[in-house]
């Protein structure tokens, strides 16, 4: 009986914890990062904007994210020409069902020129109170780095059909 009693206060203990990390996104780190995002996006001005999903409350989500664009690659047929849309890659900060915060890059892509989704790529998962200056500064230098990297170094074979040997 000991080991359940242990159990049952460890098991109270971690919903109350949720219910915590959930009133701290919604009192201060959601609308600290929004504010915060806005701010960098006015700094820096670059075709980006900060936003929230807050479609499901308690699953949220702040964003970072570059703008759609034509992508400079334009399909010609004798019948149509189609500019192929570049769809901005993305930082996201979204709460998690426990409350804690997942930090997650979502890459860009050429709309139309791949059957596959975008790459993903998760940073790392922190608490509500975590989210401070120098966290999202990392967080937004990690985000820029990589979409450096996709804009400059990429090795795709767009256009190309990969043979099986």
């Amino acid at each position: 009986m000991d080991k359940l009693e242990k159990l049952t206060q460890d098991y109270a203990a971690v919903l109350e914890k949720v219910k915590e990390r959930r009133a701290a996104w919604q009192q201060k780190a959601k609308p600290f990062l929004i504010q915060y995002l806005n701010e960098v996006t006015a700094r820096f001005p670059l075709k980006w904007k900060a936003g929230a999903n807050e479609m499901m409350q308690s699953l949220e989500a702040v964003y970072l994210v570059f703008d759609h664009e034509p992508s400079g690659i334009v399909e010609q047929s004798p019948f149509s020409v189609v500019q192929k849309m570049k769809i901005g890659g993305f930082l996201s900060f979204s709460q998690t069902r426990n409350g804690q915060i997942v930090v997650w890059i979502s890459f860009p892509f050429i709309d139309g020129m791949s059957e596959e989704k975008p790459r993903n790529e998760t940073l790392e998962t922190i608490e509500p109170e975590e989210l401070i200056p120098e966290a999202i500064d990392r967080f937004i230098g990690k985000f820029l780095d990589e979409m450096i990297q996709w804009e400059d170094d990429a090795r795709d074979e767009i256009g190309f059909i990969r043979h099986r040997d």
